[in-house]
């Protein structure tokens, strides 16, 4: 252990952060007086995956938050609330809008933010989904479109209304349009028996849904997404929204989805300020070796969405998914115990047994170990394998409690902000 001990600085508080985090405060390192500081913008940990039945208002903002201060005290590390600005990787500095953080090994895991290619009015006129705040936003959104619609006459201006879109066919955006349609027309649509059915559609620029998933399991979850009603267009892009308007252009030529909400699951990007560090970088990841060392720099470690690592054994980069950014975070921390203790680093190799999506009502195809799970079974290994990782018992708990609670009394269908005037503006169709 080197004199005096040394001090390690973890950026990004997801997945691959805190896991990095929680392992560095458990391991040899702690007692013998290293510092093990975790800085995020906010000053909770949000459970990403379920992101999509708090919108759907299956859970609460509260059932997939916890504290990260609660966090690290439990697993031994400090945390810092700020937003990270700039690095200087010569003098071993981090900056924040508020003190520079000088470092002896650093942990890049800021994650990733929408990118919507350079198309500001796509970015104006639709919702991310990237946090828990997103999340409810989408919610109350879809519960105000169902009040507006509730008083209008005009059967455009009510379809309009009455319209989502959802761009991108990956987990996110499966999962968001399953819960969606299930939550607008079978747990609101009886509260508003005059209205039509909501109108449900993916958008997707691939040819098919689902990527990395096994192909036979993606043709089953188009099918199913088909016989609930919702429309998917594939080799079609979103080419520009505007207010009740989404633009789209797929092997049809152009057209015009007149949509109240345009929800944006179809592009990530790393965080904005490391372009202009002086890290090597490609197409906006950073370069890292297989022991996840970002190349030129033995003691900066990237994990998660930042790591431009290939999966040797698909040729492809690994997915921006939960399992891959926690355990490349477990890696990341792993390999700077043993860079201090002078021990042979390990390389990077995803041991993900399998992949889970869910379309709602109890749908939800599973890819695990080579075989191909659809039906009850499949969704109740999603539940169960959700439960397992949520972070926190006290999350686990409330989890449990507010899903049963939805089995027993309707779920909460009231808005938690007040109607944005007006929830759409939409225009007429033309002739």
């Amino acid at each position: 252990m080197p004199q005096p001990a040394p001090r390690i600085v973890i950026v990004g508080g997801g997945f691959a952060g805190l896991y990095a985090a929680s392992y560095l405060g458990r391991s040899e390192l702690a007692p013998l007086g290293a510092d093990i500081l975790l800085v995020d913008q906010k000053n909770y940990f949000t459970f990403t995956p379920l992101l999509a039945e708090v919108a759907a208002g299956n859970l609460s903002r509260d059932d997939v938050v916890v504290g990260y201060r609660t966090l690290a005290r439990r697993y031994g590390f400090r945390f810092l609330q700020g937003v990270v600005d700039g690095l200087d990787a010569e003098r071993q500095v981090i900056h924040t809008a508020h003190q520079d953080l000088p470092y002896d090994y650093l942990v890049l895991a800021p994650g990733a933010e929408p990118t919507y290619f350079g198309n500001e009015a796509l970015e104006k006129h639709s919702c991310s989904l990237v946090s828990v705040d997103d999340a409810m936003a989408i919610h109350d959104r879809v519960v105000h479109a169902m009040e507006a619609a509730s008083r209008v006459d005009d059967p455009m201006v009510r379809a309009c209304l009455l319209t989502i879109v959802v761009a991108g066919a990956g987990p996110a955006g499966v999962e968001m349009a399953g819960e969606l349609h299930h939550f607008a027309n079978d747990v609101l649509g009886p509260f508003y028996p005059g209205l039509p059915r909501v109108r449900v559609i993916i958008v997707s620029a691939g040819d098919r849904i689902l990527p990395g998933f096994d192909d036979h399991l993606a043709r089953q979850g188009l099918d199913a997404l088909r016989r609930l009603g919702i429309e998917v267009h594939l080799d079609t892009m979103v080419k520009d929204a505007q207010p009740g308007q989404v633009m789209i252009e797929g092997p049809a030529g152009a057209a015009v989805l007149m949509a109240g909400s345009l929800i944006w699951t179809a592009g990530t990007r790393p965080a904005e300020w490391l372009s202009k560090v002086k890290l090597p970088t490609d197409r906006g990841s950073l370069q890292v070796e297989e022991t996840l060392q970002v190349v030129g720099h033995p003691t900066v470690f990237a994990a998660g969405d930042v790591a431009g690592l290939v999966d040797a054994r698909s040729g492809r980069p690994y997915p921006r998914v939960a399992p891959i950014a926690l355990s490349q975070g477990t890696r990341a921390a792993a390999n700077i115990e043993a860079l201090i203790f002078g021990r042979p680093l390990e390389r990077y190799q995803a041991h993900h047994a399998g992949k889970i999506v869910s379309l709602g009502r109890g749908i939800a195809f599973v890819e695990l170990l080579g075989f191909r799970i659809t039906g009850r079974v499949a969704w109740l290994f999603y539940r169960t394998a959700y439960l397992l990782k949520l972070v926190g018992l006290k999350n686990k708990a409330r989890v449990v409690v507010s899903l049963l609670f939805n089995r027993l009394f309707d779920r909460d269908i009231a808005a938690s902000s007040a109607a944005p005037q007006p929830v759409v503006a939409a225009p007429p169709l033309e002739e």
